[in-house]
Formats: C-alpha cells, structure tokens, sequence
C-alpha cells in the first residue's frame, strides 16, 4: 500500500479483508501482503502473555492530553507543506469518516503520507487515481480510496495490536503509531519485536530524538521499505494528525 519516499506512486500492495489475529493468516495485509500472514502464523505457537494486573483499591484515573513536544523545524515544515493542502481536504476526510468511525485527522496522515494528498492520486498505494494496481483493484474517485485506507487501518490495528479505532474517544500516541506501523508494515515489528515508537513512517518528528531516523533494519523479504535506509521524510503519521488539533493521549 504505502508510497516510496521519493514520490508518490508507492508500489507496496494493499489488503482487503482482516479481522482478528486469529483469522489473519487467510487474509491478506495493507502494507506487506504476506506480513500479517507470517506475523500469525509464528503467533500461533508462541506463548500467551500474562494479562495486565488491574487496580483493586484505587479507580484507574484516566490517562492525561499528550502534549507536544515536536521541534521547531518539524512544526514549521508541518505549516509549509501539509497544512493548507489538508486543511481543504477536511469536509472530503470529515465525510469519509463519518462512515467508518474513525477520526478525520488519521485519514488525512493517510493521504498526506501515500501520496502528500494530491487531488489526483489515490493514498491506497500512492497511484494516480485509476490506475489498475497489481493486486488488481482500482480507485477512481479520491473518496473511494480514501474509505479503503479506513477499511485498512481499522481493520490491521485490531489484527496486528488489538487496538479498536472506531471507539469512542481519542487514542493515545502509542497506539495511534502502532495503527499506523499496521498500516504500513503489518504484523512485522511485532513479529520482530520492535516497537512502532521505533518506526518512522509513525513518529519521524514526534520530539527531538525522533529525528533522522531510519526504517527498522529488520532483515525479512516481506519489508516494503530498504531496511536500514533513511527515511526522509519531516515527519510521520503522528505528528501530522497531532498538528491537526487531534486529542491524543499519553
């Protein structure tokens, strides 16, 4: 699915139905198309993790607003890039999410970071829009492919990290880079036990040691990206939907 740094005619496949880890291994992925399948198939003879305790004498307090910490320069190229471009597309992501249930800030990450939401490219793989993809689908409205983006996320979150984007309120910066890391590599640093806060694409930006990253050197063939390579990028996904005013939490 995801788009190349260089331009935005990606070439990495896209998914089309996911449901619980469980079943991932009969499903396709967004990002790497045999990523969740190999990401559950070695899942399935790995150990069950202990269950988080909970406590028993105080009411859990609920987790505080995460604030910025983004440096100058990621704010700045933010405002002189992608800001103007996606505020006008908002009634567009506003309209799109109101099906999918899911906040209209993850689906502009979406097209900014596919395809820098250009009016004539699809953020599904970064194409042009309605061009026949290798996977052989197809999208020839803007609106078409910005709901399959949504389909995407929703659905790789809950595969790969369990996470349930269309809850109701704001999701918390880990997990909105771990839904992001789904969408673009799948079940693959999960597999290789490395954290989406390592992951670019998610956070390239978030604060001064999220700069000058590069992708995981995660030695697999399913990697849609060089492993090791720099991403070049200003910023990832999250730093983008923080800049538009979206309520994270810590």
């Amino acid at each position: 699915m995801p788009v190349t740094d260089a331009a935005p005619t990606g070439t990495a496949p896209t998914g089309q139905e996911s449901a619980t880890a469980a079943q991932a291994a009969a499903v396709p992925l967004a990002a790497a198309p045999a990523a969740l399948t190999v990401y559950a198939g070695r899942m399935g003879a790995a150990p069950r993790r202990r269950g988080r305790r909970t406590a028993t004498r105080h009411a859990a307090k609920p987790p505080g607003r995460y604030h910025q910490q983004m440096p100058p320069a990621v704010r700045n190229a933010f405002v002189s890039t992608a800001r103007a471009p996606l505020l006008r597309a908002e009634p567009l992501y506003q309209d799109v999410a109101s099906y999918s249930g899911i906040s209209w800030e993850l689906l502009a990450a979406c097209d900014w970071m596919q395809c820098e939401a250009r009016k004539r490219y699809s953020p599904v793989h970064g194409e042009k829009l309605g061009t026949v993809n290798r996977d052989g689908t197809s999208y020839h409205t803007k609106s078409e492919a910005l709901e399959q983006c949504a389909e995407d996320i929703v659905e790789f979150a809950e595969a790969v990290y369990g996470i349930d984007l269309t809850a109701p309120g704001p999701q918390s910066v880990r997990d909105l880079a771990n839904a992001f890391a789904a969408f673009r590599w799948g079940g693959l640093l999960r597999l290789h036990r490395t954290s989406a806060m390592e992951f670019p694409y998610s956070v390239a930006g978030l604060t001064p040691q999220h700069t000058r990253m590069r992708w995981p050197k995660i030695a697999d063939p399913n990697t849609p990206d060089r492993p090791g390579s720099r991403f070049r990028k200003p910023f990832g996904a999250v730093p983008i939907v923080l800049s538009l005013n979206y309520p994270a939490t810590v």
